[in-house]
């Protein structure tokens, strides 16, 4: 792993999306000495192990990297994939435990913060721990997301539209998008076979909604693409 330059919450890119709202330059200093840069981390690298005791919550600063959650069975599920600006570890803090192992898709890097020295500082900044209870909150829908009604079309549909959304919101391309996981991670987290999403693509690219080469995807017909979520109507 490589080191990577000192940490600014001042300067960095995804400072709208981390930063709660209302923060004054004193309170942003005051976290940013909270704040440590991870080494980068490259493709498959392993950086947090299910069951390991919960001490800090990260920050995706640059990169992707996925979730994954071992059941006893010894099965593994894709729990999910973070992008710049996302927070890991808020499933942790009840268990005191992490609960899923997290894992490098990219050459990425994280923002650490120490969780007891946030929940500190987020006593005295009212807009810190605003944002920490809706992260909280958010962590919650995330995982109930994809329904067990929604037909494997729908929800390979809305994995699409919701990972367009995310780009957007990062200041990226809403239909160029790159797939740094593989066929196989979406189709273990959307809990369906490889066969099916591969299927599925095919078929989305034959009525001219998607277009794929290797791992870029071109959203071609957005309106499309949510007529196949089945969360609008034509």
């Amino acid at each position: 792993m490589t080191s990577v330059p000192q940490h600014s919450c001042s300067n960095c890119s995804m400072r709208e999306i981390c930063l709660p709202m209302g923060v004054g330059k004193q309170d942003i200093d005051r976290l940013e000495n909270l704040v440590q840069n991870s080494k980068i981390h490259h493709q498959n690298d392993v950086v947090i192990r299910q069951d390991d005791a919960f001490h800090t919550l990260y920050a995706v600063k640059s990169g992707m990297y996925k979730s994954v959650k071992l059941n006893s069975d010894g099965e593994e599920y894709v729990v999910g994939f973070h992008l710049p600006g996302e927070i890991i570890g808020l499933d942790a803090i009840y268990p005191e435990v992490y609960t899923s192992s997290l894992i490098a898709l990219t050459n990425s890097v994280l923002c650490q913060l120490d969780y007891e020295q946030l929940v500190t500082l987020s006593a005295s900044i009212a807009p810190l721990q605003h944002q920490l209870m809706r992260l909280s909150s958010k962590e919650i829908n995330t995982t109930q997301a994809f329904q067990s009604t929604q037909t494997a079309e729908q929800k390979l549909a809305s994995f699409i539209h919701n990972l367009a959304i995310r780009n957007e919101v990062r200041g990226f391309s809403a239909t160029e998008l790159h797939l740094a996981m593989t066929r196989q991670d979406i189709a273990n987290h959307l809990g369906m076979a490889a066969e099916t999403v591969s299927r599925l693509l095919k078929q989305f690219q034959g009525r001219d909604v998607l277009d794929i080469k290797h791992r870029e995807m071109s959203i071609l017909d957005p309106a499309g693409l949510l007529l196949l979520t089945g969360c609008a109507h034509s």
